[in-house]
């Protein structure tokens, strides 16, 4: 369902994912005749940023590839290779760069962050874990209640229902206003079949960030099941009002359409 805002969350949080022919170059070794050159390599990477913020990550990789001939060891390139090639769902490949940038970069606490994100794309749970904990673990890491919100979703995703929740409430001892923690913990209430506790949840998030729009939506549909119709009318009416053509626009306005009296 909603629940696809998911790995989504994280990339986004931690990190920016095909064609034969982009596989065919990447796998090629890089020749005798291949200069380094740190400095064009700098300007093609800067480059390939500028692609990928234009969200076009084919012509982001092939500068990136450039970049790579050019400044086989530099650590960013790498993480920006493995993160283009995670956004064309070219996991294993994303992998492999990712990996070289953990080497380069001494671990760096980012790039496991980076790396873990990709083990939930590729629903390999243990894997999210193993790398999401190192990073929340690490005291460089800027930004450890993130990775523990990733940590917490891979219990989630494993069916560890009372860890995940436990690592939530974590999460929200560090950044008390961190909303994505309170509407993926709902989302642990939910299969618990706990529905108070997911409302209240939700109702927490909403009113930390009015504009989390999927809070709002999960939000109609208890309300729905409530039976309380203006609450749902409510809930529906901001969606529409905020992001009417989204996906999720539409949603609420087909459910909007099948309430009584509409």
């Amino acid at each position: 369902m909603l629940l696809r805002v998911t790995y989504l969350l994280f990339a986004l949080l931690l990190s920016l994912s095909a064609c034969a022919p982009v596989s065919q170059v990447e796998d090629q070794p890089v020749t005798s005749h291949a200069q380094v050159n740190p400095q064009q390599a700098e300007v093609h990477y800067k480059l390939a940023l500028a692609y990928l913020k234009g969200n076009d990550p084919t012509s982001a990789l092939k500068e990136l590839q450039i970049a790579a001939s050019q400044d086989p060891n530099n650590a960013a390139i790498q993480i920006a290779l493995g993160q283009t090639y995670q956004q064309k769902k070219a996991y294993r490949l994303a992998e492999r760069h990712y990996l070289r940038a953990l080497t380069l970069s001494n671990d760096d606490p980012r790039y496991q962050n980076n790396i873990a994100s990709l083990y939930l794309d590729l629903q390999e749970w243990d894997k999210a874990i193993e790398y999401f904990d190192k990073a929340a673990q690490n005291l460089l890491f800027h930004n450890p209640h993130v990775a523990l919100s990733g940590e917490a979703f891979a219990y989630y995703k494993k069916g560890d229902y009372e860890k995940a929740l436990e690592l939530y409430r974590e999460v929200l001892a560090l950044v008390p206003r961190y909303v994505p923690a309170y509407y993926y913990q709902s989302e642990v209430y939910r299969a618990l079949e706990q529905p108070a506790a997911e409302k209240a949840t939700l109702l927490r998030a909403v009113d930390i960030s009015p504009s989390f729009l999927q809070a709002r939506y999960r939000l109609a549909e208890i309300l729905y099941e409530e039976d309380d119709i203006e609450g749902v009318r409510e809930q529906l009416k901001v969606i529409l009002d905020m992001s009417p053509t989204s996906d999720l626009g539409m949603k609420a306005n087909d459910f909007m359409r099948q309430l009584p009296g509409s």
